[in-house]
């Protein structure tokens, strides 16, 4: 019985600790530490990693410190792309802030990137804090959630940079056997649409309806093109590289007759890691740029659109928010 009462007076102790701590708490004596989410930003940048550093604060209302535990976490448009967590914190009395850093997961970017695409061009951004703390025996957790809708326009900027071809080319053969006849092409309207999206590829339809006044049918000209952001490219064809939608490849358009033809160009988002880093190192900023040239063959002569030259380019500047303060979109720069 006697080696029994030591391990009833423990007991016995450490319930009164309970009682005193619970009625402490009760009381308000002890108080239940706060805590939420200060800010987030962007750290270090480079080939190997895409640093987020998250900044907590937290409230401890009492005289003596503790230690708490923080988890967090960073999604776009659904798809988690860092989380981290860290342990046994110290927590002095009053507020303070902690700034805890983990990485991008570069394989996240990929399917963040389909998903904002299926939707519209619109992500939203979510970053999750909990902070875990022990006030005397029982656990306080504490949890805030920022959230921000992200949008871009880069279907927009295809749609406006591949519409400079719009227009009547006539082409100077300076051939024998053309004498007096030179091709004209009118290209009366160049959309571009995003098509199917999948973590891998990104499928974008250019769809061009082309009059032929010519005395002779033509063939449907064959498009070369790239689309670089921050010189990553991410688009980089050529004509027998691109598959025409519901007509084959040899089909002509007849004399005074006007066809619509739609291109469909496969992007490989293989890239997008690469960018992504660059657009964060640049304050969320990139430079996109759209190059692409129409050609056909008539008679064994061929005839670039618009001739003359390399093609068309345009630039336009992609500007996001997702931790810069600035304001998110896509402006037209400049076509030449």
């Amino acid at each position: 019985m006697d080696r029994e009462r030591p391990g009833k007076v423990a007991a016995g102790v450490i319930g009164a600790l309970v009682v005193v701590a619970a009625l402490l708490w009760l009381s308000g004596v002890v108080g239940v530490p706060d805590a939420g989410l200060e800010h987030n930003s962007w750290g270090e940048v480079d080939d190997e990693r895409i640093e987020i550093l998250t900044t907590v604060w937290i409230d401890n209302p009492n005289p003596l410190g503790s230690e708490s535990d923080v988890e967090y976490e960073v999604e776009l448009a659904g798809v988690q792309i860092a989380a981290g967590s860290e342990t046994g914190v110290d927590v002095p009395p009053g507020r303070t802030t902690r700034t805890f850093s983990t990485d991008v997961d570069a394989q996240q970017i990929q399917p963040w990137w389909s998903r904002h695409l299926s939707n519209g061009e619109v992500s939203t951004l979510v970053v999750n804090t909990t902070v875990h703390t022990s006030v005397g025996p029982f656990p306080v957790s504490r949890s805030d959630t920022y959230e921000e809708e992200i949008d871009t326009d880069i279907e927009g900027a295809l749609d406006r940079g591949f519409s400079q071809f719009e227009g009547s080319y006539t082409v100077d053969t300076d051939a024998p056997d053309w004498t007096g006849i030179d091709p004209t092409v009118e290209v009366e309207n160049v959309t571009a649409r995003w098509g199917e999206v999948t973590n891998e590829t990104s499928e974008m339809a250019v769809t061009v309806r082309i009059h032929n006044p010519n005395p002779y049918p033509i063939p449907v000209p064959g498009f070369t093109g790239s689309v670089e952001f921050n010189d990553v490219p991410l688009a980089d064809w050529t004509a027998d590289e691109v598959e025409l939608r519901n007509v084959s490849e040899d089909a002509l358009i007849d004399s005074g007759e006007a066809e619509q033809r739609t291109f469909l160009i496969e992007m490989d988002n293989g890239n997008l890691p690469e960018w992504f880093g660059t657009h964060v190192d640049n304050g969320e900023y990139t430079r996109v740029v759209v190059s692409g040239s129409f050609a056909l063959t008539v008679d064994g002569y061929e005839v670039t659109l618009p001739p003359g030259g390399p093609g068309i380019t345009c630039e336009f500047d992609l500007t996001t928010s997702i931790f810069v303060d600035q304001e998110s979109g896509m402006s037209f720069d400049r076509c030449q």
